[in-house]
């Protein structure tokens, strides 16, 4: 499965929410515009927003109100990498040169707060009391989940805590991108499927996180793979659950398409 075949049931609405990123990234600001223009060079795979409008499709009601969302969460998800990096010192981002690295640490800061405020603002466009709530207990979670993995570097984790540290901060991003698809756009009224988009996100993000972590084995990882169980195992659990959350949710091109993400063929994390 390619990341073409996994954006085709969205493709419209995925063309729109390159749209709606562009524009909310655009600046008069030089410097702004040289990190903004950099970036756009090496997207990345952009999971996060195509989980919100695939959702929403496996829903049945994939609207504008998702596209907006989407671009927040990549918005988002691209802040938090900002901020990583001068937390972490790397040097790289995605095999190319880091923000931090190419401009500095005031650079990278100020331009992921500029990506954040820019969240707000959509967030305060859509209007949605649960989207709001939704993604501060999920900026929050990030956060803690950042500060236990700094906690454990270069430490033994058992799995119990390692899967606390990715759940915490990559898993419930995507955990919040899947439960946003399932918010209506006629009344902000949760899908009956919210919890089951939920788990299923959460479930998804373990497995992806721990494959990331399989690919980074071999260099100077933080925080090392548990030892007392093996990372197949522990994919093997959470690509389980992450099938029976979906399971509720009628048949559909988009519901199929989220379950073949979970398949060792599909687009994997960069290394």
């Amino acid at each position: 499965m390619t990341i073409d075949q996994i954006r085709q049931p969205v493709a419209n609405e995925f063309n729109l929410f390159l749209e709606e990123y562009r524009c909310r990234t655009q600046s008069h600001v030089e410097l702004l515009e040289q990190v903004v223009e950099y970036l756009s060079h090496f997207p990345g795979k952009q999971l996060r927003p195509l989980l919100v409008l695939l959702s929403a499709q496996a829903c049945q009601h994939l609207s504008s109100l998702h596209v907006k969302l989407a671009t927040a969460v990549e918005l988002l998800h691209n802040a938090s990498l900002m901020h990583d990096d001068v937390v972490d010192e790397s040097n790289s981002r995605r095999n190319h040169e880091s923000i931090r690295h190419r401009w500095g640490n005031q650079v990278a800061v100020l331009c992921g707060d500029y990506f954040l405020a820019q969240v707000m603002t959509l967030i305060q466009e859509v209007e949605s009391p649960k989207v709001s709530s939704a993604l501060s207990q999920t900026v929050a979670t990030m956060c803690q989940g950042e500060l236990m993995q700094l906690s454990a570097i270069h430490k033994k984790v058992k799995a119990s805590s390692y899967i606390d540290i990715i759940g915490s901060k990559t898993a419930s991003l995507l955990a919040t991108c899947c439960q946003f698809g399932a918010l209506s756009p006629k009344d902000s009224q949760e899908s009956p499927f919210s919890q089951n988009l939920y788990d299923f996100g959460y479930h998804y993000g373990i497995v992806f996180q721990i494959r990331d972590d399989i690919n980074d084995f071999n260099q100077d990882h933080d925080v090392a793979l548990p030892e007392d169980i093996s990372p197949s195992q522990l994919i093997e659990e959470h690509t389980l659950l992450a099938q029976k959350a979906l399971q509720p949710l009628p048949n559909s091109p988009a519901k199929q398409t989220l379950l073949d993400m979970l398949l060792p063929s599909a687009p994997q994390p960069v290394c």
